[in-house]
């Protein structure tokens, strides 16, 4: 990395992730595009997280340790702390083609976006495939058809402008668990987003995961927030 600004800013909030957080990191560490940072803000771990974390000999990797205090509180922390133009996110039992920020960037600036998410493999806690999800759709048009129905974007894959923040605020804590839905709501309706047809994530399935852990209060925040689509498509904010 150079010593002015980076392209990209990595955003990734860990908690109690030792069994996959070294093979996120080394899929983020090995990217084709070499002109990012790294921040991780550890969310107050009590497992071996830190301990790996600190294993780490990197300039890229900038990490905040320090009480849990909750995802939500730890993404808004991290994308204030980026200095890139781009933000990418990361979650810490994903894992990134190698190629994903170097054909996301590229994707971007080419069709002049604000949001860029992919496709992604499923996978097991072993690290095998379980399936491909090709359903988010690729243009803005169809994001904003289909998002009424269900988040538009594979969270941990998304790349979005960092300015964007100080407009539409970052995300909010009353929706917990649902936050990047809510979060796509205030913005599909006023930029233009997309979605590269191609897998360049591994998105791990396993029973620890939040949409696996609170399922029910996922479901119930995601009604209201389809209240919120429909006044902010008629009202328009």
């Amino acid at each position: 990395m150079n010593n002015n600004t980076p392209k990209i800013s990595v955003v990734m909030s860990v908690y109690n992730c030792e069994k996959y957080i070294k093979e996120s990191i080394d899929s983020i560490l090995s990217q084709t595009f070499r002109d990012f940072e790294f921040i991780i803000i550890d969310d107050g771990s009590t497992d071996r997280t830190k301990e790996i974390l600190d294993s780490y000999d990197s300039k890229r990797i900038k990490v905040i340790s320090r009480e849990n205090k909750g995802l939500i509180y730890s993404l808004n922390e991290g994308m204030n702390l980026s200095h890139g133009e781009y933000i990418a996110r990361m979650d810490a039992d994903d894992i990134s083609s190698p190629d994903r920020f170097e054909k996301q960037l590229k994707y971007i600036e080419e069709n002049n976006l604000i949001v860029c998410g992919t496709w992604a493999e499923c996978i097991d806690c072993l690290g095998n495939k379980v399936k491909e999800i090709k359903y988010p759709p690729v243009d803005t048009k169809k994001i904003k058809s289909l998002i009424l129905l269900h988040s538009p974007f594979i969270h941990s894959s998304i790349m979005f402008k960092r300015n964007i923040i100080e407009k539409i605020g970052g995300y909010k804590k009353f929706f917990s668990h649902a936050e990047d839905y809510e979060f796509w709501t205030r913005i599909v309706f006023r930029y233009k987003t997309g979605n590269i047809p191609e897998i360049l994530m591994k998105y791990r399935v396993h029973e620890d995961q939040i949409t696996k852990k609170y399922n029910l209060k996922m479901r119930v925040t995601g009604i209201l927030i389809r209240f919120l689509i429909v006044y902010r498509f008629f009202f328009r904010f």
